[in-house]
């Protein structure tokens, strides 16, 4: 391996281990580790282990937020906690009856709970995983279980509190930073834009699951700051900082997808040339400079280095430019513009410049920018069965019900935990998402337990075999979030290693775990078929939205280019709406492709739709680019009038292809 690429891996683990998840993942397995240690030695076993079960669950609730979001969690989590292991636990040994019927009331109520958004749906989905870890234990001490339980459940939300009262603004440190890496995988996607080896239909699908993370990141940075009420109101240099900071997140983002011509244009027209291989040079190059931006150590050669492939590049395209002719000009000119445009907004993020932005937003619109957070009411409107939510939550009660029925006549109801919990973790309100999770899971839990198997053949230590269910519970915390499957082959190990310290049986907790954990697995598919969700109604309702915002976008630019007062303010409002609108039909189209249920026509028509949105957005982009960042001669007007022209032709094609997914044909 070269020095170069040795420095690449070891970047890539720093970066890894840098991230707001991975500290966290380290907090937490300190916050269950150390107490359970103690309470072991100074108090019993059952209330160590209830005590780490309840800290281990309420940490997987806490997701990055400020005070509020924290506060949050904490309000939610503790008492649901509280009430699912209180109530399971009764059941289990005074009515065990009852325990089906819980499972079915808890199973709907905490599947609501995703009309609330994340946050909140995490929090269900973990009361309902509290549920099936008390039924795998079966204390032997209903009251000490619930104090221990419960003991540690405000354990980990008192920590997590301290720490965030201690550093308010962490969360939003990380966000940024998260914000320009997913620039710059999405710069190094876009790059293959100008690849004529690579189809435009595969570039498009690719960009549209990198635009999804860009999205979710943006929503994630404007919620954290513009809700920080105490920061932007503050006399020091801070909300200038924050605020022009994140104004050049979301300019990059707009400067990369703004086009001035089509990519099937560019390709045609620029593939005799030399200019696309060194427009992804310089692309390439770019990329790098906007991941230095997040904050991460990049060495000075490294800076140095891609300062002189850029110029290069650009040096090379201005040749080119000069001597083609005045179609490839007006070809190659907007793409040296976008890479200078880029380039001004890096330097001035790398050289820590707060510049005061000239089409910043007026304070008193801030809040137009923060995604709206659902009512508490909103779970009344959604018990209607034109609700994919409350299908969903009637699917995960009727699942759930069937499980705790299984148990109720096996020979010990705790089997049943492992099918529960698969269930709870697999069952997602798509087909393809349940399938994926079901991929996952199956695969991560077989090598967890070849790997489990072979630790406890080699190793007979009771202790070193409780320090690699440690390791192994840390290896889960680092990777829940990035890598499901490599988060359930950690688990898995901990989960076996531990409970052949705790209980012997290894062979035992080996064909139960995976024998339930394909019988839930099961489950959860037919669930999908027993109880679908409307995915055609879901992904018309996206597309109507898609196609008012496009419209309202278009109209505002319209106004803009005819010298009718429009306010940065409005054209910033109508571009997010796109955006946030966009990456929403995208998740929607990914999950319509991979439903069996659709056949390939309808799938060659989403491709065609999501291909057209993409050039609509990128174009209207590529006018406000012009519009705000340079001034506007007669002859640029007239260009941008015809382009306007041509971007209503494609939202007619894009109305006409919308009425493919409509539940009704028209």
């Amino acid at each position: 391996m070269s020095n170069t690429n040795l420095h690449l891996v070891f970047d890539s683990i720093y970066r890894f281990f840098t991230k707001e998840s991975s500290k966290d993942a380290l907090r937490n397995i300190l916050a269950i580790c150390i107490p359970a240690v103690l309470l072991f030695y100074t108090t019993n076993l059952d209330i160590a282990i209830a005590f780490a079960v309840g800290t281990l669950l309420a940490s997987l609730t806490d997701l990055p937020g400020n005070r509020q979001d924290k506060k949050q969690t904490a309000l939610w989590c503790i008492p649901l906690f509280f009430i699912a292991s209180t109530s399971t636990v009764l059941s289990l040994h005074d009515a065990l009856w009852l325990t089906p019927i819980l499972l079915t009331l808890l199973g709907f109520g905490c599947a609501l709970l995703l009309a609330l958004g994340s946050r909140i749906a995490t929090v269900g989905t973990l009361t309902l995983i509290v549920i099936s870890f008390t039924i795998g234990l079966k204390p032997n001490s209903p009251l000490i279980f619930s104090i221990s339980f419960f003991t540690g459940t405000v354990w980990f939300f008192s920590l997590s509190l301290l720490q965030v009262y201690l550093r308010p603004y962490r969360s939003l440190q990380y966000a940024m930073r998260e914000g320009f890496s997913t620039l710059a995988q999405l710069l190094r996607t876009k790059a293959k834009c100008y690849d004529t080896e690579i189809s435009l239909s595969q570039v498009y699908n690719e960009l549209s699951l990198v635009h999804i993370q860009v999205s979710e990141q943006l929503e994630n940075v404007r919620s954290l700051l513009l809700r920080e009420s105490t920061l932007l109101t503050s006399e020091d240099t801070s909300p200038s900082h924050w605020l022009s900071k994140t104004y050049s997140l979301i300019d990059l983002y707009e400067l990369m997808m703004a086009v001035d011509n089509d990519y099937e244009t560019i390709r045609e027209q620029l593939k005799d040339t030399a200019a696309l291989p060194i427009i992804r040079k310089a692309i390439y190059a770019l990329s790098d400079e906007i991941e230095a931006c997040n904050g991460t150590h990049i060495s000075t050669r490294k800076v140095a280095y891609n300062q002189h492939i850029i110029s290069s590049c650009l040096g090379d395209l201005d040749n080119l430019q000069r001597k083609a002719s005045p179609d490839i000009h007006l070809l190659i000119n907007p793409v040296i513009s976008h890479i200078r445009q880029i380039l001004t907004i890096v330097r001035d993020i790398q050289s820590n410049m707060s510049k005061a932005e000239p089409t910043s937003v007026p304070d008193v619109h801030y809040q137009h920018f923060i995604p709206a957070q659902p009512k508490i009411n909103t779970l009344r409107k959604q018990l209607t069965f034109r609700s994919p939510i409350f299908i969903y939550a009637l699917r995960m009660a009727l699942l759930l019900g069937c499980s705790g029925l299984i148990g109720y006549f096996l020979p010990e109801y705790k089997y049943a935990s492992w099918m529960i919990l698969t269930i709870i973790l697999v069952a997602r309100p798509s087909y393809s998402n349940t399938q994926r999770r079901n991929y996952q899971r199956i695969v991560g839990s077989v090598l967890g337990i070849i790997i489990g198997m072979i630790l406890t053949f080699f190793i007979h230590s009771p202790l070193l075999l409780l320090f690699l269910a440690a390791l192994c519970l840390y290896g889960f915390f680092l990777f829940n979030r990035p890598d499901y499957l490599v988060s359930v082959i950690f688990v898995t190990i901990a989960i076996i290693l531990s409970l052949n310290v705790h209980e012997g049986n290894i062979w035992d907790i080996l064909g139960s775990r995976f024998a339930f954990t394909l019988l839930g697995s099961a489950f959860a598919i037919l669930g999908c078929f027993a109880l679908p969700i409307n995915q055609r109604r879901m992904v018309s309702n996206v597309t109507d939205n898609l196609l008012d915002n496009f419209r309202g976008y278009h109209q505002k630019v319209k106004e803009a280019l005819h010298g009718e007062a429009v306010s940065t303010y409005e054209l910033r409002l109508v571009r997010k709406h796109a955006q946030t609108t966009l990456a929403l039909f995208y998740d929607h189209a990914e999950q319509f492709r991979k439903d069996p249920i659709n056949r390939r026509k309808d799938r060659q028509q989403m491709n065609h739709f999501q291909s057209l949105a993409y050039r609509i957005h990128a174009h209207l982009l590529g006018i406000t680019v012009s519009l705000t960042k340079s001034s506007i001669s007669s002859e640029m007007e007239n260009n941008l009038q015809q382009r306007l022209h041509f971007i209503q032709e494609l939202l007619e094609d894009l109305h006409d292809s919308a009425q493919q997914f409509s539940p009704t044909p028209k």
